[in-house]
């Protein structure tokens, strides 16, 4: 893998794990932050890329717009979990260009692109709160840029040595990264089992073939007993596959978002970010909407959870600010 591509997958790593533990239940946070990884992938493609590498582009952007159209909280973290899936992938498939792979190096653009790439493993670097002076590269960004303008053959060593800097600092990073990415990772499997437990407890009222519901506890249970987070990662992305596969009538959607938003309702009232009052309220409201779901009044119970969800978004967002 080359230094470029690991840099934006690393990125895509802090930009996927470190949200998902601490944005909870807003998918405005977890919207913002797709773009963010979108817009840095975005800056890596270039016109002699392959056509896989942007239809994996628009795929991951079209699941980025989907995020805020999302009935649940659920759904709109699986198309936060697919859009990066495939922004991965795009890079993953990007060819990088090296000094030994043209006749005729275009030496301003591979000193830009080094440019891009410091300034995103600097980022990093930022993010995982890790000390680097960044004085010596550079130095040679300039030294570089000075040569070139003068047309020194030189410029050559000058940018291997830029290359070899950025490859012992994106090491220094994913070393940092491959520990915090161990921990976010369990982290999100034991969050995640929570919202998979309310979907089998809705799918096994629903008309969900009993071999499906079958195969997606077994799932669970390695879910359960996964420890790396690559494991993790792959028996996620294999619920996700599963369950976009099926459907649920609106009644058992509505059924599920109400257990949904009786969980993030409960956490906030054990975080204080609501008082006893308003946890009570909150808990008339679901009870309420139970009672329209049992008669099948399905359109107020679904105003009843519009409601909610947009006053546990605000608070939320209250409580960022």
């Amino acid at each position: 893998m080359t230094v470029p591509s690991l840099c934006i997958i690393a990125l895509l790593f802090v930009v996927v794990m470190v949200p998902i533990a601490s944005a909870e239940t807003d998918p405005t946070i977890l919207h913002k932050l797709a773009k963010e990884a979108q817009l840095h992938v975005e800056m890596q493609i270039e016109e002699s890329d392959p056509p896989q590498v942007w239809d994996l582009l628009n795929n991951g952007t079209e699941h980025v717009n989907l995020i805020l159209n999302s009935t649940t909280v659920e759904e709109s973290e699986e198309h936060f979990l697919a859009a990066m899936k495939s922004f991965q992938e795009a890079v993953e498939l990007m060819e990088d260009d090296t000094l030994e792979s043209t006749n005729t190096p275009d030496y301003i653009a591979i000193l830009n692109r080094n440019i891009r790439h410091f300034d995103q493993l600097l980022y990093l670097a930022d993010a995982y709160n890790m000390q680097y002076n960044q004085t010596a590269l550079s130095n040679l960004f300039d030294t570089a840029r000075t040569m070139i303008q003068h047309d020194d053959e030189g410029v050559v060593q000058v940018l291997n040595q830029i290359e070899y800097n950025i490859r012992l600092l994106s090491e220094e990073i994913v070393a940092v990264a491959t520990e915090k990415e161990q921990e976010l990772a369990l982290q999100y499997a034991k969050k995640y089992l929570v919202h998979l437990d309310r979907f089998l407890e809705v799918a096994d009222d629903s008309d969900i073939p009993d071999d499906i519901i079958q195969q997606i506890r077994a799932l669970r249970t390695e879910l359960s007993e996964a420890t790396t987070s690559h494991v993790i990662v792959s028996i996620i992305q294999e619920i996700i596959s599963i369950k976009e596969g099926l459907e649920l009538n609106q009644g058992d959607q509505l059924q599920l978002w109400s257990l949904h938003l009786e969980d993030a309702v409960r956490q906030a009232w054990v975080d204080g970010t609501i008082d006893d009052v308003e946890y009570t309220s909150a808990l008339v409201t679901l009870e309420k909407c139970r009672f329209f779901l049992d008669i099948e009044e399905l359109d107020e119970a679904e105003s009843l959870l519009v409601n909610l969800d947009n006053w546990l978004v605000e608070i939320e967002q209250a409580r960022l600010q």
